[in-house]
């Protein structure tokens, strides 16, 4: 095989696993989006996520606090039969299982034997007798929107080094699915209870009742009924102040739902929004059947009750969000990896070399994206992707570099992404054949903010000295095509490179419009 034809083959090699991965977080995103039961859709990203990291065997553990302390269930397992650990007692907080249960962050071993802080407590002091052989783990705790930590994930493999950082990465994001779907089951069945429940909640006076005389057109309304629309016990509330108090956008559907019941003695089921007399939006559910029918199959009177489902309707859109928002990240992360593939294809002469560089730069994009996830997204520091790219290299307090800037500030995901791969090529470079690949090189990192209104800009300029001569290549290498690609081409910046003879400088103007966080 040649070398281009053994360069596609690792590419097409790549860029199916990345597509095989991305096609597994869909199928999880669908399996929560129409999930109708917790055991289900927990079982669902069980799967998936064995499916998605390669283990042999995964499994997720419910938190479950008691008089008698904290202890954790079985709530699902996945390659491997349940009877598998009934024989054995379920995970206690001992030091490997603390990260995910106190939910610290993820554990991930190449060989769990052999880590520190294996088999420190009794009864076995390791893996008890004819348990899941597991060598290669990988745990990661799956936290709630308000920080509770709801359980943890785990997958095994008996084999050594089976999980990588990039399928680290992925983990995170299904363990975040995994709590949204808790969460959101967790608001369903709540909701499930609510409506089974409704007899009792009318004698209760939970949920509000309400009486439409047909023939005279008097509505009355309880007091639980009134305050839905926000009106007082005491108010007068007929029936055209219900019309009144709905969004006008929604009364059609209202109009046409109470017209079909009255007309046909049917049931009345709708849900619509309503505008309270403070401006506060609101969704209501009203439901109600024909307490009185005419001989000519028409109702006379309808009842029924109302019930505020505005907590609801929020979470399914914030689950809706987070599955768009899903899907939109994957489709970008397929198209950086296709782009990065593309740029080192035609930089390396032979596979190998194209191997090294290629996984290089996923690692250089998932320190990125791991600041943009602690950060749910929305921005990442500037001076933590410089430290995640020196990190390698002795870090920002090695006394080879030099930082100077007016201080930190928080980067969009696009500009976050573009820069940590603009360090990495240059640290990469340097390491290679400049300041950081001898003793005495430097590198100078200087950061600054200037400019007014639309010509504001972010400047950094990373300067070597210390290191071999530096003459001018003979042609544009892929580092600096990778800089204008991803800056200038990206983020419409400027970009400057000069190698000069005491070593290489690189100046980047980067507009702030585009490299700033929304407000």
């Amino acid at each position: 095989m040649g070398a281009d034809a053994s360069i596609g083959h690792h590419l097409a090699t790549a860029l199916a696993e990345e597509v095989r991965r991305a096609d597994c977080l869909n199928r999880i995103a669908t399996a929560i989006a129409v999930g109708n039961d917790l055991d289900s859709v927990v079982q669902a990203v069980v799967d998936g996520g064995v499916e998605l990291t390669e283990a042999a065997f995964g499994a997720f553990f419910y938190n479950v606090e008691d008089a008698a302390g904290e202890r954790y269930t079985l709530y699902a397992l996945s390659g491997a039969p349940r009877e598998a650990f009934s024989r054995y007692p379920m995970p206690r907080k001992t030091a490997i299982f603390a990260p995910t249960f106190d939910g610290v962050g993820v554990v991930r071993s190449d060989d769990i034997s052999k880590d520190p802080r294996y088999g420190l407590s009794g009864p076995y002091h390791g893996m008890p007798p004819e348990h899941l052989p597991v060598r290669s783990y990988l745990a990661a705790p799956v936290i709630g929107r308000d920080g509770e930590v709801l359980g943890g994930l785990f997958f095994g493999h008996p084999e050594t080094g089976r999980f990588t950082a990039r399928v680290q990465d992925l983990l995170v994001g299904v363990a975040a699915q995994a709590a949204v779907a808790i969460e959101t089951m967790r608001l369903k069945e709540t909701a499930r209870r609510e409506l089974a429940s409704l007899q009792f909640a009318l004698k209760a006076g939970r949920m509000g009742s309400w009486e439409l005389d047909v023939e005279t057109g008097v509505y009355t309304a309880s007091d639980i009924c009134k305050h839905n629309y926000g009106r007082a016990a005491d108010a007068t509330f007929g029936f055209q102040d219900l019309i009144d108090a709905i969004h006008p956008e929604d009364r059609p559907q209202m109009r046409a739902a109470i017209d079909a019941a009255i007309a046909h003695g049917s049931a009345y089921d709708v849900e619509y929004r309503v505008i309270l007399p403070d401006g506060e939006l609101r969704w209501i559910q009203v439901r109600g059947r024909a307490a009185q029918t005419a001989q000519d199959g028409g109702a006379r009177r309808l009842a029924g009750v109302s019930l505020d489902i505005t907590e609801r309707k929020r979470a399914e859109q914030r689950q809706q969000l987070l599955l768009n928002e899903l899907n939109h990240r994957v489709k970008n992360t397929l198209a950086t990896v296709q782009a990065i593939a593309r740029q080192t294809l035609r930089g390396c002469p032979n596979p190998e070399d194209f191997s090294e560089a290629f996984e290089a730069r996923l690692l250089a994009l998932s320190q990125t994206h791991n600041l943009l996830t602690e950060q749910n997204w929305r921005s990442a520091s500037l001076m933590a992707i410089l430290a995640a790219e020196l990190r390698p290299h002795g870090g920002a307090r090695d006394s080879r570099f030099v930082l100077d800037g007016d201080g930190d500030m928080q980067l969009n995901p696009k500009a976050a992404v573009a820069l940590g791969m603009a360090m990495h090529e240059l640290a990469t470079n340097a390491v290679k054949y400049g300041a950081l690949s001898g003793p005495e090189g430097r590198v100078t990192l200087r950061s600054r903010r200037v400019g007014e209104g639309e010509d504001r800009k972010l400047v950094l300029e990373w300067i070597e000295s210390g290191g071999p001569p530096v003459a001018p290549p003979s042609r544009r290498g892929l580092g600096a095509r990778l800089l204008e690609d991803g800056l200038a081409g990206e983020l419409s910046s400027v970009v400057r490179l000069d190698y000069r003879p005491e070593g290489v400088a690189c100046r980047m103007e980067l507009p702030m419009r585009v490299v700033e966080t929304a407000e």
